[in-house]
């Protein structure tokens, strides 16, 4: 079991592993006396049930979501809200959310509002999950179509990793890892990519993933240390996301948040190529991308009036223009500020070479 922590805010963040199957007692060690209230991926509870039962007879209450792009709304907000209410629950009630960054994102919202906060464990179940989505505070819901327009930050007590979740993942979700992986490789750790390239993708070496985990956690847990809630360094976490938050949006959600992060990559490189970044790098993680077997590129289910208005409701954007986080080189990404001539001037090319 590794453990490791950061002070992301009061109290401390701990990041625990364990083995599921043989380490039980490891889901309720930090809240073992809280009877916590549960907010659990539908899918999740299906695959793992009979792991999942001590845990929920031990609960005070229990939500069950499908894990739906379109169900990250408001309307499912208010009714965890109603089922905490139904339940009874109290300031010194713990949450504890299983599931992916979807889950987690809304389930950690809930627990940061009702009540004016409560304790809050996460329990990730997707790579993508793992990597990122689990540490940092960000929580939200989409609004008007448009990607985690509201939210908070809610750093979790305590985040318990079991790899065996893995295992019942499906294979174009664990690809979708695969790009948060590389996005945190181009913000702080190259060697992350050594360990990728050695990685069975379709047989994982769980000790290899706990590695890459563990790594990639470093590299967001250093970043999210010094700046919580994003007012400076912590924008650099957005490589991709600009680009790749649009992209998913317009598609309908048919792009996965990882697959539309990865083609983020791709089309932030090739703008900061426009700024005097590496002319290599766009070629580079393009390559990367498709040997994991990810998107390089969209079809025409992204139209050009409806990017528009999404680049425009961005959550970056200032009066001035959008801060971009755009990588010139491997751990050499930087936050740019872009007029909306500069947009105008360089979007649409970078939009058409990705629908190419």
């Amino acid at each position: 079991m590794m453990n490791f922590k950061w002070n992301t805010a009061t109290p401390v963040t701990e990041v625990h592993t364990c083995s599921l199957k043989r380490e039980q007692s490891a889901w309720f060690d930090a809240f073992s006396d809280g009877h916590p209230f549960l907010i659990i991926d539908s899918e999740v509870r299906r695959l793992w049930d009979s792991l999942l039962q001590p845990a929920i007879l031990s609960a005070s209450g229990l939500y069950v979501m499908e894990a739906r792009e379109v169900l990250k709304n408001a309307f499912t907000l208010s009714q965890i809200w109603d089922s905490m209410s139904a339940a009874g629950i109290h300031r010194d009630t713990p949450v504890v959310v299983i599931g992916g960054g979807l889950v987690c994102d809304i389930g950690a919202m809930a627990a940061s509002t009702y009540l004016r906060g409560l304790r809050l464990m996460l329990v990730p179940t997707t790579l993508l999950c793992m990597v990122d989505a689990c540490l940092g505070g960000k929580t939200g819901v989409n609004l008007a179509g448009t990607k985690n327009q509201v939210g908070t930050f809610n750093p979790a007590e305590n985040i318990l990793i079991a790899p065996d979740f893995l295992d019942t993942l499906p294979e174009r979700e664990f690809k979708s890892g695969i790009a948060e992986i590389v996005k945190t490789a181009l913000i702080g750790d190259r060697s992350i990519l050594k360990l990728l390239e050695r990685m069975d993708i379709e047989n994982p070496d769980r000790n290899s993933i706990l590695e890459v985990i563990r790594k990639c956690l470093e590299v967001k847990g250093g970043i999210v240390a010094e700046d919580l809630r994003e007012i400076g360094k912590r924008m650099l976490l957005n490589l991709g996301h600009t680009i790749g938050h649009v992209l998913e949006s317009a598609s309908e959600f048919q792009l996965s948040h990882g697959e539309a992060v990865g083609l983020g990559l791709i089309g932030e490189a090739t703008l900061a190529v426009s700024l005097g970044g590496n002319k290599n790098l766009p070629g580079e993680i393009r390559h990367i991308l498709k040997q994991a077997g990810l998107p390089t590129g969209v079809n025409d289910m992204v139209s050009e009036e409806k990017l528009s208005r999404l680049f425009n409701r961005d959550k970056k954007t200032r009066r001035g223009g959008r801060i971009w986080a755009l990588p010139f080189d491997w751990c050499d990404c930087r936050l740019t500020l872009l007029t909306p001539d500069q947009e105008e001037e360089t979007l649409p090319g970078i939009m058409n070479l990705l629908k190419a």
